[in-house]
């Protein structure tokens, strides 16, 4: 016999981190700014992070711009 909650379909649980606005890149933190973690919460990423934009930036002649990623 099995019970209901086993039947019950999970949905996997979503992020609101990627509705955030970008910030600049020099406002990243090293790991945002190096892809291992979300730019809006700073949790580590695994597997499943999804690509939200770039985050752009200059200092002096030098482009920071940078992909940045989100919680799934």
């Amino acid at each position: 016999m099995t019970t209901r909650a086993a039947k019950a379909t999970t949905r996997p649980v979503r992020s609101r981190c990627r509705y955030k606005k970008i910030p600049p890149a020099q406002k990243l933190s090293y790991d945002a700014y190096a892809g291992r973690a979300c730019y809006a919460c700073g949790r580590t990423l695994t597997t499943g992070a999804i690509l939200v934009g770039r985050a752009t930036g200059r200092q002096g002649v030098h482009v920071l711009d940078v992909d940045v990623y989100a919680c799934p």
